[in-house]
């Protein structure tokens, strides 16, 4: 008798063993469900968000490559992002 209840033992761990690795695995595909859910709700808004702070700062480059040529008496030319020499069309 003692010997098939030793085996009954056994028996429960091996499937308390196996209900935690279903129960961890459900855990996991509902993490996943809820994380493809929040990036298929924000994706648009973080996609605009980095979108308009690459424009912000392409901006503020532009504007301080211009503050500094115009420092050193040049103008700046914003298709090629140099200084050049200011050209004098008096002549």
């Amino acid at each position: 008798m003692s010997a098939s209840i030793k085996g009954s033992v056994k028996m429960l761990k091996r499937a308390k063993k196996g209900q935690s690795l279903v129960e961890y695995g459900l855990i996991l595909a509902l993490v996943s469900v809820i994380a493809i859910a929040a990036l298929q709700l924000l994706g648009g808004k973080i996609n605009d968000s980095v979108t308009r702070a690459g424009n912000q700062l392409d901006n503020a480059s532009n504007n301080s490559t211009a503050t500094y040529c115009s420092s050193i008496g040049k103008t700046y030319d914003s298709d090629t992002g140099l200084c050049k020499e200011k050209s004098d069309n008096n002549q």
